[in-house]
């Protein structure tokens, strides 16, 4: 009797060690589910009001869930990081009543362009006009990335519910994003450490079309010419000191059997609702030309007129100022550059209008 008394007194000790051992685990999973850091375990009117660093492919199209039953939205700016330069209503000068949203992702794969517009397609939507901002490593990428930051919402992806919360709640309790986190909810002090987890600069985007508030404008508009001067290490890293020197350099050659695969998939859904396409190649500040095959390649599916390369040694890329850094190019670029590929159906009194069937649709 002793003993079993003693064995039990032993169990309850060690349960209660445990209890003790699991309680800061405890107390950090109600922190997560209270706070929901991440933005995922319900729908939110707003997700431009929050410091921490979102996954722009779940945050774009709960932002077009939310607006589409009081907005006619029917044209796309998808792609990568580089959309931020091409801002919707600019984009809307050109499309003669159309409503635009930005639906992009980080390191945006044709994967996730062509998974984005499937869904579209599933849910009912009007695709009458589709801007797609890539560069050679979007052409490059056959596969959706993974990992909190990348992976596309369930009803995009077809992935689980359970699945997709799963990554941010582990994504919660890794070090390099629960340390920052902690810190500035404590102190409400951002530190260098905490890039990429946290966003200093307060509301960086339009509630309604997801454009982007970069706060590098402000710095520019506050410094001047002295904004590229302070960055030059930005501009001139040990990487990029066999670019820039007036040579030729062009990019090997990446659309393959896949990504032919998913253009083909693009060019379907694009066909069946009669959408006008415009596809950039962004103006890579490098100055890389894209290969010739890869941009041969594009012109074939969604036509000649269509596709637009500003890679390799430009009037856009010869000017710095038209940076942030070497991988993000501003809205003033944007705005010229469509005003470049729009020109011939404003210029030309016969051209059809772009929100017209043809000349480009495909």
């Amino acid at each position: 009797m002793m003993k079993k008394n003693s064995e039990r007194n032993a169990a309850i000790r060690f349960m209660k060690k445990l209890f003790i051992l699991f309680i800061p685990f405890i107390a950090l999973l109600a922190v997560y589910f209270l706070d929901d850091p991440f933005m995922v375990l319900k729908n939110y009117e707003r997700y431009d009001q929050t410091p921490v660093v979102l996954n722009e492919g779940h945050v774009g199209w709960q932002m077009y869930l939310n607006n589409r039953d009081t907005i006619p939205i029917d044209s796309y700016i998808m792609g990568n990081s580089c959309t931020m330069a091409y801002q919707c209503h600019e984009w809307e000068k050109y499309l003669h009543g159309g409503r635009a949203v930005r639906l992009f992702g980080n390191a945006e794969s044709l994967a996730a362009v062509c998974l984005k517009l499937k869904a579209l397609d599933k849910a009912g939507a009007t695709i009458k006009n589709l801007l797609l901002i890539i560069d050679k490593e979007s052409l490059h990428n056959d596969r959706c990335l993974t990992g909190h930051s990348n992976i596309l919402p369930p009803v995009i992806s077809g992935i689980s519910n359970f699945k997709f919360q799963k990554e941010f709640c582990q994504a919660f309790f890794y070090p390099n994003f629960l340390l920052p986190y902690l810190d500035y909810k404590l102190f409400h002090t951002y530190r260098p450490y905490m890039k990429g987890v946290i966003n200093p600069y307060g509301s960086t985007r339009n509630p309604v079309t997801n454009d982007v508030l970069n706060p590098r404008e402000e710095m520019i508009k506050e410094e001047g010419d002295k904004y590229w001067e302070n960055r030059k290490g930005e501009f001139t890293k040990e990487k990029m000191k066999n670019y820039r020197d007036g040579k030729y350099r062009e990019a090997p050659q990446v659309l393959r059997e896949k990504q032919v695969s998913l253009l083909q998939e693009i060019k379907w859904i694009c066909r069946k609702h009669d959408t006008d396409v415009k596809i950039i190649i962004s103006p890579d500040y490098l100055q890389v030309n894209i290969n010739p095959a890869d941009v041969k390649t594009l012109k074939r599916f969604f036509g000649k007129r269509n596709v637009f390369d500003f890679t390799g040694i430009n009037e856009y890329t010869e000017d710095i100022h038209n940076y942030y850094e070497p991988g993000h190019y501003r809205p003033a670029l944007g705005k010229r550059l469509m005003e470049k590929i729009y020109e011939p159906y404003i210029l030309s009194p016969n051209a059809k209008s772009p929100a017209s069937p043809s000349p480009g649709t495909i």
